[in-house]
């Protein structure tokens, strides 16, 4: 018998500090190097979170705030990914984050998986493997925490995105959730697989191609897409050479919440349901590309009401 694997709790944890698109480091030299326009409704600048928090506590509030909304125990949580652009340097700081994490999360019992290299698609990687775990009966349920901050400011504004730290969480489980895991697809072309390469539309088709043979479900079907919040011409194309109209993505986040990492398809996903509800049965399609990679899950909303079915 096929196990229906649901995501809930998503909810995330943004740097305490709040500024506009100018106040990042060395913003005016940067523009003029990367010769872009100072146009920020052109590029989708707005503004950015800085925290002067460690990654273990943005993690941890953001998970603490998965777990409340779940109404999920620690003890009920059976195995923990932790994901990030880049962990801390060093065996020893990997122990002490993790063990940090565990304690402060109650989470005596679960088993911890590392997920990293994935870039910015490294959260969306430690959810469709969160999903495979709980479908092969492996665990249950699973904690997916991704966590990342800028440490050197120089870092924060970049030709293709303006970072923000944060951290974003949700339980991939075989209980009734938010969202059915319906699909998932990923691509690769390895010519590609360079920090300073293009972003591919060719890779977006693969990946929504793929989620249509596993699904049977259409790009023109899926209610909204959920990028990365990286600059608005570079998601405006990859999404488009991918096979979504322009109405179909959701694109405000570029500006109001800046590109934190790879947690930004959850942070899309939380901010959209706040604003504009949610209606059972309909798709929405997280997904996150970088240079030679590009990461998609087709999800569908849940009914509660009808006991965790779509309407």
């Amino acid at each position: 018998m096929n196990v229906r694997v649901s995501l809930a709790g998503a909810a995330y944890e943004l740097g305490e500090h709040e500024a506009g698109y100018h106040e990042a480091y060395r913003f005016e030299e940067k523009i003029v190097r990367y010769e872009m326009l100072d146009d920020a409704e052109i590029w989708g600048w707005g503004r950015f979170f800085a925290s002067g928090r460690d990654r273990t506590e943005l993690a941890v509030a953001s998970a603490r705030r998965t777990l409340s909304m779940t109404g999920c125990a620690g003890g009920d949580v059976d195995a923990v990914v932790l994901c990030a652009a880049e962990f801390p340097s060093g065996v020893d700081c990997h122990a002490r984050y993790c063990r940090k994490v565990l304690e402060a999360l109650d989470l005596g019992n679960a088993f911890v998986i590392g997920v990293t290299l994935g870039r910015c698609n490294t959260l969306l990687s430690a959810v469709h493997l969160a999903d495979r775990l709980v479908a092969s009966r492996t665990y249950d349920c699973v904690l997916v925490i991704a966590s990342d901050r800028i440490t050197d400011e120089e870092q924060r504004f970049q030709q293709f995105a303006l970072f923000s730290d944060g951290a974003a969480s949700c339980l991939v489980t075989s209980r009734p959730g938010d969202l059915a895991i319906i699909a998932t697809a990923s691509a690769l072309d390895l010519a590609a697989l360079d920090a300073t390469g293009p972003f591919s539309g060719r890779l977006g088709r693969t990946t929504a191609d793929t989620i249509t043979r596993r699904s049977g479900v259409r790009p023109d079907e899926v209610a909204a897409v959920l990028p990365a919040n990286v600059f608005m011409p570079i998601v405006r194309m990859s999404e488009g050479r991918s096979g979504f109209r322009p109405d179909q993505l959701y694109l405000r986040n570029i500006a109001d919440r800046g590109h934190c990492f790879s947690a930004d398809p959850l942070v899309n996903l939380v901010d959209r349901q706040r604003a504009n509800g949610v209606r059972p049965g309909e798709y929405l399609l997280l997904t996150s590309s970088v240079p030679g990679s590009r990461m998609s899950i087709l999800a569908q909303v849940l009914d509660p009401e009808l006991g965790g079915d779509p309407s």
